[in-house]
């Protein structure tokens, strides 16, 4: 279970609940149900150009059945606080348009990593930014963590735009911090820290 600081030396755990949901002007962003299998293989087989140069699991020949092995780890991960992953849909339209989460959680350093992807037909239209702000104070105001990462492809400069509208700050171009398709590569670090979204007043 994971434990988060909460602006004092007592450590609190948080137990999260499947039917947690976060809504913003245009989303709904809930955990994955099993009646998303459908939604999900469509979003990703939709997406695959655009998404599998950084995303090693989005191919050509994703199915039913590895949509339902992601559901299924993604609920059992919520229920054991490893990583919270919401599923993101259109208000307008109940449309499956992607995916924020909370993964790498590290209760000893209050730390997490920040990941996204958007499908082909609803990019560049601000949706992971508006997702991922919602994430990022449900990281800090709720949860109480200190720091996110955002780890991103040095070519992928779509999710570099992301993080730096989510007031995001560059921090380094980490070597071979990435892994994928058996290769490692380096990967351009970002980091939110809760001043930056609650700046302190002078």
């Amino acid at each position: 279970m994971l434990e988060v600081q909460r602006n004092r030396p007592d450590l609190i755990s948080l137990s999260m609940k499947l039917d947690f949901e976060l809504a913003t002007a245009r989303l709904r962003c809930r955990p994955y149900k099993s009646a998303d299998l459908c939604a999900l293989v469509d979003a990703v087989q939709s997406s695959v150009t655009a998404l599998s140069p950084w995303i090693g699991w989005c191919h050509g020949t994703y199915d039913q059945q590895d949509a339902h092995a992601w559901i299924q780890a993604s609920r059992q991960n919520w229920r054991q606080d490893l990583c919270y992953e919401l599923a993101l849909f259109e208000r307008r339209n109940d449309q499956l348009i992607g995916s924020v989460s909370l993964n790498h959680l590290s209760p000893t350093l209050n730390t997490a990593e920040l990941g996204y992807w958007i499908r082909a037909s609803a990019q560049q239209q601000g949706y992971a930014t508006e997702a991922c702000q919602a994430v990022i104070r449900f990281a800090f105001n709720t949860l109480g963590l200190t720091r996110l990462e955002i780890v991103t492809h040095a070519d992928n400069l779509a999710s570099q735009h992301t993080a730096l509208a989510c007031q995001a700050k560059f921090e380094c171009t980490a070597r071979n911090r990435i892994y994928q398709h058996s290769t490692p590569c380096d990967g351009i670090v970002f980091s939110l820290i809760p001043e930056d979204i609650h700046p302190k007043r002078p």
